[in-house]
């Protein structure tokens, strides 16, 4: 057979009980709170009423809604689904039913007076998991202990996780978080945990030949398989992208906040979500990166920022992952270290606000506070980079929304000589209950829960920004406008939609005091 290549139109998506897997889906609580408000929710919905869906999605204007889509795969056969999932996914929705009623008896309780005579009462699958704590105005919750409970449920979450490969880019795949992903004869399936080693040495082959039964072998696979695993592998080399001219900061972007930074001396990746080659679009995918990143730095742990799917296949290429510091042992608000643990990377670095990391010789990382986006809810993982490579600065504001300037002027001479902004105007996002709700143990009223939205910034924002900042140059990305990501963002470009709008509200703006803001787009690179 000789050695091969995994070919750059390869896609591999992971899976958590034939779930699409993302940050939410990592974690063993939120995994099981989200497996039983969201997605059993939708499917026994889908059960309850098939036609209701079917016109849902054959309408556009509901894509990204919570419809399912059963891709051809039958009444019956999600049927059968539903009843092997609920027994296979037992333990993770045992977990979520037996926090809730820890939340009820906390609630009904906890007074004032002492939380030890509680402990008792918890249910057994959260003891030495959980603490009970007040806050400063004597209000009772739930501390998770992080790191004991993915200790406690590793087995239970790697007996559920598997890449299914896509030989190639699906542009019609149905919104990826409202439907299950089922076994059909385009997917080719490995039941491998998330953090198996044996997941390195497949995507090295993505710029390393490699001897497919061999690595077949490594990742068990039965030998009359072998022949269907080789189609997803290549004879032809990739291209190594062009050099970086000594001196100089190319900037390539890859889609959504995706960004590349890269010098004759380093290279990093902001919120990587890579795309892949053989899908009809002239983009940067994966074939185009470095075959080495010093760091990954990841602002938020929303899932258009963190993807499970492309950081898997960079664990092998990247010195450490740069990510905000957060150890609140809140369910809105697991820990990105913890999750990056889970996945199987031993390089994280973890910042505080104000906190910097240098990484090599030539590039440092600062996390900056990120205001808003986040539902008014008490989120800690989440960071604006200030990311400096080669004596240029870059601030990567994504999602935030800058709703106080004041904080901006007492971080002056932390954000002098910036020369470029890079800002997400995101102005009109989803409902606090859409990315949430699985999660709350009382939902806000109807009311509240519309006008506490996922919002970033809009235009005038993003100029107040820039001029407290002193940076004149602005590009807007981070807006669900890549056609190839559409499966996962939900969105696709609108010209006429509020988003762009703001962009070219943004753009004349900054022309009038001599800045230059703009849309990234597709294919973009710039060099500083």
């Amino acid at each position: 057979m000789g050695k091969r290549y995994l070919s750059s139109a390869v896609s591999p998506q992971p899976l958590l009980h034939r779930w699409y897997a993302w940050p939410h889906m990592i974690n063993p609580l939120t995994a099981g709170l989200n497996l039983r408000e969201r997605q059993l929710a939708t499917l026994r919905s889908y059960l309850a009423d098939p036609d209701l869906h079917t016109r849902a999605v054959a309408d556009p204007g509901n894509y990204g809604r919570p419809f399912l889509n059963p891709s051809g795969a039958g009444f019956e056969r999600l049927k059968t689904f539903h009843e092997e999932v609920t027994v296979d996914a037992a333990p993770l929705i045992d977990l979520a039913d037996d926090f809730t009623a820890a939340r009820v008896l906390v609630e009904e309780h906890a007074d004032g007076g002492a939380l030890a005579p509680l402990y008792g009462q918890l249910p057994a699958s959260l003891r030495g998991i959980v603490e009970l704590v007040y806050d400063d105005v004597n209000r009772a919750s739930i501390r998770i202990l992080e790191p004991v409970l993915y200790r406690s449920f590793r087995d239970t979450m790697a007996r559920a996780q598997r890449i299914s490969l896509l030989p190639r880019p699906d542009r019609a795949q149905p919104y990826i978080f409202n439907s299950p992903i089922l076994p059909d004869a385009s997917r080719f399936d490995l039941a491998v945990p998330f953090d198996a080693p044996a997941l390195d040495a497949l995507f090295a082959a993505r710029w390393s030949s490699v001897d497919v039964p061999e690595l077949g072998e490594r990742l068990g696979l039965a030998p009359e398989r072998l022949a269907r695993f080789a189609e997803f592998f290549t004879e032809t080399e990739p291209a190594t992208p062009p050099p970086v001219p000594d001196g100089t900061v190319r900037v390539r972007f890859f889609g959504h906040a995706s960004v590349l930074l890269e010098s004759a001396h380093a290279a990093v990746l902001l919120d990587p979500l890579l795309g892949y080659t053989d899908d009809g679009i002239d983009h940067f995918t994966v074939s185009d990166l470095p075959r080495r990143l010093d760091a990954i730095v990841l602002s938020h742990a929303h899932c258009d920022h963190v993807s499970v799917e492309t950081l898997l296949q960079l664990r092998r290429v990247v010195d450490t992952v740069v990510v905000p510091g957060s150890a609140s042992g809140s369910v809105l608000d697991p820990s990105l270290g913890q999750l990056l643990t889970a996945l199987g990377f031993r390089a994280v670095t973890r910042l505080e606000e104000l906190e910097s990391a240098t990484v090599g010789h030539r590039l440092t990382v600062t996390s900056l506070p990120f205001l808003g986006e986040h539902a008014d809810l008490d989120i800690r993982a989440k960071m604006v980079p200030l990311v400096e490579i080669e004596g240029r600065r870059f601030v990567f504001a994504t999602d935030t929304t800058p709703i106080e300037p004041e904080l901006y002027r007492r971080l002056g001479d932390l954000l002098t000589g910036v020369d470029a902004l890079f800002i997400g105007l995101e102005c009109v996002g989803a409902p606090l209950s859409w990315l949430y709700g699985p999660l709350m143990g009382r939902m806000p009223d109807r009311r509240h829960n519309r006008g506490r939205r996922l919002n970033g910034a809009d235009a005038a924002m993003a100029e107040q920004l820039a001029r407290a900042i002193g940076v004149r140059r602005i590009f807007t990305y981070a807006m669900g406008f890549d056609p190839w990501l559409k499966h996962l963002t939900g969105s696709d470009y609108d010209p006429a939609s509020p988003q762009k709008r703001e962009c070219d509200r943004l753009e004349a703006s900054c022309a009038r005091w001599g800045a230059r803001a703009e849309l990234l787009h597709l294919r973009a690179e710039h060099t500083f």
